[in-house]
């Protein structure tokens, strides 16, 4: 079995490589993340749906260049099976602008195996309403874990 941990391991480098993607708002880095199909979709925290690369590279690209964020992973948990890997995530999301107002995101990747590599296939943002992501802080700075 150790072959099969190293392949879902593959799947969070992808992820991984993607935070850092967004952070450096580098877009031909993020796109270069996804599956080469033109069935991929977006649905951003702020309601856009992206349907196709062109739409999606078009999309983030523009929220990029307009609020650069690090996204900090705070609770995640994973599906996998051979050859897709679902995370489903509580992110905070930090703008790079000192000023800017952090936010709170459950952000779920769906993630398929081609070619030998992990790609995004599918990502499905939404922000948490304040309520939830106040109570979920205030677990996590009670070291309760975000979902007790």
């Amino acid at each position: 079995m150790p072959r099969f941990a190293r392949l879902f391991e593959a799947a969070a480098d992808t992820l991984n490589a993607y935070y850092q993607a967004v952070a450096d708002s580098s877009i031909d880095t993020v796109m270069s993340l996804w599956i080469d199909e033109e069935f991929a979709t977006c649905i951003c925290a702020d309601g856009t749906h992206l349907h196709g690369l062109d739409s999606i590279r078009a999309g983030l690209a523009k929220q990029l260049a307009g609020q650069p964020v690090s996204i900090e992973p705070l609770d995640i948990r994973v599906y996998d099976s051979l050859g897709t890997v679902v995370y489903a995530i509580a992110e905070a999301h930090q703008p790079a602008d000192p000023a800017g107002i952090p936010r709170m995101i459950f952000t779920t990747y769906v993630m398929v195996h081609e070619r030998g590599e992990w790609r995004i296939a599918h990502i499905h943002a939404s922000e948490m309403p304040d309520e939830t992501a106040g109570a979920f802080a205030a677990k996590l700075r009670h070291g309760q874990g975000p979902l007790h």
